[in-house]
């Protein structure tokens, strides 16, 4: 089994934090990550930047493993920059 893991950091700035579903969007943060279907993707950490023009900013750390013999199909994903 050869296995790949790997950290990405990801800003997320919430506008109205009262109307904002919090886990909602770090779910929403977490699949934006994937760029295949067999990707185990975990939050490692939510950290509170504080606030910043009114708007509340987190850095979200995010934990993503991949099965290089089994990766799966890869996912057309719009947030992903592929190399040329």
């Amino acid at each position: 089994m050869d296995i790949k893991k790997k950290q990405v950091f990801v800003q997320l700035e919430i506008a109205n934090r009262d109307n904002t579903d919090l886990p909602s969007s770090l779910v929403e943060t977490c699949y934006s990550q994937r760029e295949y279907e067999n990707n185990m993707i975990e939050v490692h950490q939510v950290v509170d930047l504080g606030n910043h023009k009114g708007k509340s900013r987190y850095l979200i750390i995010i934990n993503i493993t991949q099965d290089l013999d089994n990766l799966g199909e890869e996912i057309d994903n719009p947030y992903i920059v592929k190399g040329p």
